[in-house]
């Protein structure tokens, strides 16, 4: 392969990545400050719950269309449609002005959410140089943790001093940056025979072979999932005045992880990065019943952030070895609905047991689910000698 088919940067790389910045930033503008929206229109904590968890729900089911479709129509075509469904979701937050019309607003955001991360993910596999894959991932998703770290105190920034109909209008804006910069990434020809069979029940929902590392996937959902919903208050009880810098020192290891990681799972292969990666955002759970200052939390939050930035990349990067590339977009689907299902799974049953036992109980257990997380290695190497 010549020099110029091995680089990661190219220019539509580059579109790609930054329409998935513009994406993250405004996403995440909206998820932080849309509950504080949902009670001042005087909705409840539940309300807000229900408004915020209506996209999540959303994504997970529209999911596998998104996958069907991002193979049999392309890539682009679907990227396209999930950055529409950003501008319209943020059209709908706008004009309305009750707590359903918000929920309304994530049904469709979860629509856009569905079709546009699965199919981006997807185009970056396809224009990725192999030898270089699991680095490029990495990359792509490091555009995500700018706006991770950024978009919350960018939206709560914009609310406290324009108020929240300016924050709809600058992710509208955004979502439009996206849908522009993504017109311009062009989709590489489908290879000559490559055919995509008709939907069934049996071959579009789900693709087998992108089982094994969709259980990595879940694994890791199923760390998040308490540590999202969990962490504020545990850490709270336990006198951490500000429980959002558990969260920023995690994004900071998750994005400086994210620039070395992928290289390294392409040179030494994806186990070499996926098991130590498991390993360190285990032992960052596992830390959490023994943190009793602030030095330990940070620790925990960089073990947890560095292992997960090591881990997500590599074990995506392993499905799509494994996957053909006219199912890749299904493939990509099935790794995400995994993941999904494991951040919602893992919020409740952790969030009844640490209920029952007590948080010194349910840390320990939420960390021995990420480690079995390794076992899909096993799954991976069993369908590839198969």
């Amino acid at each position: 392969m010549s020099g110029a088919d091995e680089r990661v940067f190219t220019s539509d790389f580059l579109f790609a990545t930054g329409a998935n910045l513009f994406v993250s930033l405004g996403q995440q503008m909206i998820s932080a400050t849309l509950p504080v929206y949902v009670i001042a229109l005087g909705g409840s904590n539940a309300d807000a719950g229900l408004v915020t968890g209506a996209a999540a729900i959303t994504a997970l089911l529209v999911r596998p269309v998104a996958g069907y479709l991002s193979d049999a129509w392309r890539r682009r075509p679907v990227v396209l449609i999930g950055c529409c469904g950003y501008v319209l979701a943020s059209v709908v937050y706008l004009v309305g002005g009750s707590v359903a019309m918000l929920g309304l607003g994530r049904v469709v955001h979860g629509f856009g959410l569905s079709n546009y991360s699965t199919a981006a993910n997807t185009y970056v596999a396809d224009i990725a140089p192999p030898r270089r894959r699991a680095e490029a991932i990495g990359f792509f998703a490091a555009t995500q943790d700018i706006g991770i770290i950024t978009g919350p105190a960018i939206g709560f920034f914009i609310v406290g001093l324009l108020g929240f109909p300016k924050l709809f209008i600058f992710s509208a804006t955004l979502a439009a940056c996206a849908l522009l910069s993504s017109a311009f990434a062009r989709e590489r020809r489908r290879p000559h025979g490559a055919s995509r069979p008709p939907w069934s029940l049996r071959t579009g929902l789900i693709a087998a072979d992108a089982l094994p590392s969709t259980w990595i996937g879940f694994c890791l959902g199923l760390g998040i999932g308490p540590l999202n919903t969990f962490l504020p208050i545990y850490a709270s009880a336990r006198g951490m005045q500000n429980p959002g810098l558990f969260f920023t020192v995690q994004a900071l290891a998750l994005l400086l992880t994210r620039t070395f990681a992928g290289r390294l799972a392409d040179r030494r292969g994806r186990a070499l990065v996926i098991v130590p990666g498991m390993v360190a955002a285990a032992t960052g759970i596992a830390l959490l019943p023994l943190a009793s200052s602030l030095a330990t939390f940070f620790v925990s939050a960089a073990l947890w952030g560095a292992g997960f930035g090591c881990a997500q990349p590599a074990s995506m990067a392993l499905l799509v070895d494994q996957v053909r590339g006219e199912r890749r977009g299904l493939g990509l689907s099935t790794y995400f609905m995994g993941f999904d299902v494991g951040i919602g799974s893992g919020a409740i049953a952790l969030g009844y047991l640490s209920q029952s036992v007590g948080w010194e109980v349910m840390w320990p257990a939420s960390a021995a689910c990420v480690l079995l997380g390794v076992l899909g290695l096993l799954g991976a190497r069993r369908s590839r000698s198969g």
